[in-house]
């Protein structure tokens, strides 16, 4: 279902893909077939719980979506492709405000919370990329906050579990 042409193909220079962090499983989306199947077939059987068929269809569009992240050298880049429509979102550099790199032990991956005006992103990449896109966004604008999360402060930290619970 991809479209022949990408908004950011003809950019030039470095492109980040985002990362999944747990992609869905087969049993997840077997099972969210077989939901959207009962839910038409529910809607159709019953005429007065026609929005089940609605809701349905709706899921099994959801399914057969795909999202794509990029991050270039205009900015953050997000393409949904679904088979009634399309829809590109476009955070340019300009437009965007914090970048904090949060390490979530993962092996290979990092988070990277990309913030503009009241709206934030976290989205995950591998290493090397986040430190690329960090050294970027430094390049790109100097009103940027370019910074290390700080696991001391962050909400759901353990030491901060331990420090509640004593």
């Amino acid at each position: 279902m991809r479209t022949v042409h990408l908004p950011w193909e003809s950019v030039a220079g470095p492109q980040y893909h985002a990362r999944e962090l747990k992609p869905r499983k087969k049993w997840v989306t077997a099972g969210g077939w077989v939901m959207s199947f009962v839910l038409i077939v529910g809607g159709i059987a019953y005429p007065h719980y026609w929005f089940a068929a609605l809701f349905g269809v709706l899921y099994m569009l959801t399914l057969l979506m795909q999202k794509d992240i990029v991050v270039t050298s205009r900015g953050l880049e997000i393409f949904y492709q679904m088979h009634i429509t399309t829809q590109y979102d476009f955070w340019s550099w300009d437009d965007i405000h914090t970048i904090i790199r949060e390490d979530k032990k993962h092996p290979e991956l990092v988070a990277l919370h990309i913030g503009k005006g009241d709206r934030s992103k976290r989205l995950f990449f591998t290493k090397a990329d986040a430190q690329a896109i960090m050294d970027l966004a430094r390049k790109q604008s100097h009103k940027i906050l370019v910074a290390e999360a700080d696991e001391s402060k962050m909400n759901g930290s353990a030491k901060n579990k331990k420090k509640k619970k004593a």
